[in-house]
């Protein structure tokens, strides 16, 4: 029995420790797992681990902590939403463990109609609707591709002013003038990577600027990284070359430095892929270079009677 704890707890630290890298390596492992890694999966599930608060039974709204702890329930990341019912959980960054600060998006549009589940959300109140995170790749007006991956780029204390702006303005005030959001980028030094779950509309005949395994950039309108460039040369990612895309449904990094999250980025797909190298749409993935860590290993401290929930969000945290 004592054999069964002691395996998973080494396999956290040692996954927990690379996600966070060298600086992270030279703590201690109350440390690492104190912090984790974020996420949430793809179906509900009743752990057999440590009872959480709130009881035994974990949404797939619900953000997880790789350690084996509930850090946010779908409840709580909704509470200044005035919604009662679980909405699920899409993408997530979390910005501020210890002040609660997270960015996301839902699987479900608000019952009301106070945000789709384009729309990028945090903690705060603020709701950033899916056409002004578009707005520089000039998508026509009212279309919205759903929100599926999300990481900040900037400072820490940039962003939360950010986010802070973003709320004071209402949802309304950016579905009007969407293309003020380039002056707030610029003016806080952010920027916002996201994947979409549609892909670009695109006239007759022509390429779409963008597919929904694109990681994109909100604040210039760029590719930051084409799901071909995600994924290594022997899967065939990429509709136009290599003929298929596989999606963006997470990415993350331990760093908010543009080359650097690049170079560290971690991700996940939508769909799995069964050649050489293998993985599923439930796995965490390395920049350009395959398998990082199976799904199992993340889900494995809330001890499911699944060995596969799949994998929705996800986020490093930073210090």
């Amino acid at each position: 029995m004592l054999k069964f704890k002691i395996r998973p707890l080494l396999l956290l630290v040692s996954i927990t420790c690379m996600l966070m890298g060298s600086a992270t390596a030279q703590e201690g492992p109350k440390e690492v797992l104190k912090r984790g890694v974020f996420f949430s999966t793809e179906e509900d599930f009743v752990t057999q681990g440590p009872l959480p608060a709130g009881g035994p039974i974990i949404s797939d709204g619900d953000l997880l902590n790789s350690a084996g702890n509930v850090y946010m329930r779908n409840n709580e990341l909704l509470s200044r939403f005035k919604v009662r019912f679980d909405l699920g959980l899409d993408a997530a960054d979390v910005i501020d463990i210890k002040g609660r600060i997270v960015a996301f998006s839902t699987e479900l549009d608000h019952p009301s109609g106070l945000f789709t589940a384009g729309d990028l959300l945090a903690t705060n109140g603020a709701i950033l609707p899916n056409t002004a995170l578009l707005a520089v790749f000039k998508i026509p007006r009212g279309i919205d591709l759903g929100l599926d991956a999300v990481h900040f780029i900037g400072k820490q204390e940039d962003i939360i002013k950010f986010l802070g702006v973003v709320k004071e303005q209402g949802r309304q005030f950016w579905l009007e003038k969407p293309e003020a959001l380039s002056e707030l980028f610029k003016k806080y030094g952010i920027n916002i990577w996201f994947s979409t779950e549609g892909t670009a509309p695109r006239k007759q005949r022509e390429e779409p600027s963008f597919l929904d395994g694109d990681l994109l950039s909100a604040a210039d309108g760029a590719v930051v990284g084409r799901n071909a460039l995600l994924l290594p040369s022997s899967v065939p990612a990429g509709i136009l070359k290599r003929g298929v895309d596989f999606g963006l449904d997470a990415y993350t990094a331990p760093t908010r430095n543009y080359k650097m999250a690049r170079e560290r980025g971690l991700f996940s797909t939508e769909i799995l892929f069964e050649g050489r190298l293998r993985f599923t749409d439930g796995d965490v993935l390395k920049f350009g270079n395959g398998v990082f860590a199976t799904n199992y290993i993340l889900i494995q401290p809330f001890e499911p009677k699944a060995k596969f929930l799949g994998l929705d969000a996800l986020s490093i945290p930073i210090r």
